[in-house]
């Protein structure tokens, strides 16, 4: 599932989700967590759901390298990936999860060689009547903090150009910056 906070879209994003063993290969069918929110809700209060099996899957197969490439269009930068060799990769996890805060588990990384399966019998979106969204469509809602957008940051002696952080650390706009701000029209180009 993808939306707010997750843990599919956000890692790609910050560059913590940097190890793989299986070169970024895995298939899934990320779904909106609005729309499984929306799916409960229907089967939760329609008694014609009770007993019946829903698998909650997007619209479209993505493979992580693919996803990975469309996180990094959305923020503008691209991320470091490294493959290693799974028995590596697992000995580095359990190494790193003695020493450091576990992060990664040898779970995990069994998990990167299993695709997704969808059960053909059982029901789905289409089902409830809800169209999922697709993943092109809304990630960027969620990770567009971590665009690298260039913006005109005010410093004391002169402008610059910094990253879109540093101007969200800048102390609040006084009365008369907000006036000056008002004075000119901004627009922003998306290329």
């Amino acid at each position: 599932m993808f939306g707010f906070e997750d843990r599919l879209l956000h890692p790609i994003a910050n560059g913590t989700d940097i190890l793989s063993a299986n070169n970024w290969k895995q298939k899934s069918l990320p779904v909106h967590v609005i729309d499984v929110g929306r799916a409960l809700e229907i089967i939760a209060y329609d008694d014609h759901t009770a007993g019946q099996t829903f698998e909650l899957y997007g619209p479209r197969e993505y493979s992580k390298e693919q996803i990975a490439h469309l996180v990094y269009r959305m923020i503008l930068k691209e991320r470091k990936h490294v493959n290693l060799p799974k028995p590596l990769l697992k000995t580095m996890t359990k190494i790193l999860n003695m020493v450091w805060w576990p992060t990664y588990s040898t779970d995990e990384i069994e998990r990167e060689f299993i695709d997704q399966k969808i059960d053909p019998t059982a029901k789905t979106f289409k089902d409830l009547g809800i169209t999922p969204g697709e993943l092109d469509d809304i990630a960027l809602q969620y990770i567009r903090d971590y665009r690298l957008v260039l913006r005109l940051c005010l410093s004391s002696s002169t402008n610059h150009a910094c990253s879109s952080a540093a101007y969200y650390d800048l102390p609040p706009m006084t009365a008369k910056e907000k006036r000056e701000e008002r004075k000119y029209l901004h627009t922003v180009d998306d290329m």
